[in-house]
């Protein structure tokens, strides 16, 4: 899988989930594949609800912003439009979770994802849903382009890794 931030994706910004500047956010930094991403979350006492677990905000963002990694690593820009979580068992603080958001189907305007969280230690799925993302209208996007800078040259490295990562599987599977 490639990492996000070795392939030039700048996360110098406010962004609750992935964002370096927010010294309350959670510093998601994704591995991606062809249509799926992950990261790893160690769950801050700062994030919990109920003594000594995650808040489900917490949980239900840390999907959101997975599923949404997976289209946006694409260069698709994208909104959740749609986002359903079902929680299964808490998440403790201070235990490490793996977070990925994959996606389903690719219906034009609308992307169908799913997610889920799971305890690295056991593997034991601790949340998981399913998100509908709206392709963002172009005006809306070519601001954000401009904002967030050289996004391009960014997703033009992660597709170039992405395609180099599936050419190798197809090759190991001939």
């Amino acid at each position: 899988m490639a990492r996000l931030s070795e392939l030039g994706v700048d996360f110098d910004h406010w962004c609750f989930a992935c964002g370096r500047l927010n010294p309350a956010g959670l510093h998601l930094d994704f591995e991606v594949a062809e249509n799926s991403a992950t990261a790893r979350y160690i769950a801050l006492q700062r994030h919990q609800g109920y003594d000594g677990a995650l808040h489900g905000g917490v949980l239900a963002a840390l999907l959101d912003e997975a599923m949404g990694w997976a289209i946006f690593h694409q260069g698709l820009w994208g909104v959740t439009a749609k986002l359903a979580v079902t929680f299964r068992q808490p998440a403790v603080v201070g235990e490490e979770l793996a977070v990925t958001g994959t996606v389903v189907r690719d219906r034009g305007r609308a992307i169908e994802t799913t997610g889920a969280i799971t305890r690295v230690a056991d593997g034991a799925i601790l949340a998981d849903a399913t998100a509908l993302f709206l392709r963002m209208p172009d005006d809306q996007r070519r601001e954000l382009e401009r904002r967030y800078s050289r996004t391009d040259e960014a997703f033009a490295r992660v597709r170039a890794a992405v395609d180099a990562e599936a050419r190798e599987r197809e090759h190991v599977r001939t």
